[in-house]
């Protein structure tokens, strides 16, 4: 991991001071490429991840809070019924989630918060509340497997059933009393994951 961490910061250097080799608009990603990255990027706008800058000390507390909203939010399923009031996610996949989408392998441990019980993260079950979701506005191929952009992050009611992957004239045709706002623009750098080629992990997030 320490090789892979030096190669990418090597690598991010030399792109930032390189021109993109391709360079692309929302408008010009082809739907398929927008509807994956917009799916990304909703990973990290959904569990109100803040803005960090490329280095090898991110803090923990960011990888934790990660991994428990992400399966808070996304993996019912594997969340542990503690009682009436708690749900419990398991430490494993607090640290299978970050590997997912940053690409580091952790060693999980209580945050500010989230306290780490028994290899149980508790949270307090809850509804209601209403929609994150990001939208990717630029995207630049720096020809060297990193990536680098712009991504919008969008909220909207929890009942809202438009499609996330629309533009502000489809939501308000379809439904002008509840538009997605933009509450949100991030400058990222990503780069192919360290497991599969196919995917992408997130290096920097810098709120504009």
């Amino acid at each position: 991991m320490k090789k892979f961490l030096t190669f990418l910061t090597a690598s991010l250097l030399l792109v930032l001071f390189a021109l993109p080799v391709g360079a692309a608009s929302r408008a010009e990603l082809s739907e398929a490429s927008r509807e994956k990255l917009d799916t990304f990027f909703s990973n990290f706008a959904e569990a109100r991840v803040g803005s960090f800058v490329m280095n090898n000390e991110i803090p923990m507390d960011t990888f934790v809070d990660f991994g428990v909203q992400h399966n808070i939010i996304n993996r019912k399923y594997d969340l542990v019924n503690v009682n009436e009031g708690y749900w419990g996610v398991k430490k494993e996949a607090v640290e299978n989630a970050v590997y997912k989408y940053f690409g580091r392998r952790i060693n999980a441990v209580s945050s500010r918060q989230h306290k780490l019980t028994n290899n149980l993260y508790l949270v307090p079950k809850a509804s209601g509340e209403g929609l994150v979701f990001a939208q990717v506005a630029e995207w630049h191929e720096n020809g060297t497997d990193i990536f680098t952009g712009v991504a919008n992050i969008y909220s909207a009611s929890s009942g809202f059933t438009g499609n996330v992957h629309g533009t502000a004239e489809q939501w308000r045709k379809e439904a002008p009393e509840d538009v997605p706002a933009l509450i949100g623009r991030y400058m990222f750098t990503v780069t192919r994951s360290p497991a599969d080629a196919d995917r992408y992990v997130l290096v920097d997030w810098l709120g504009k």
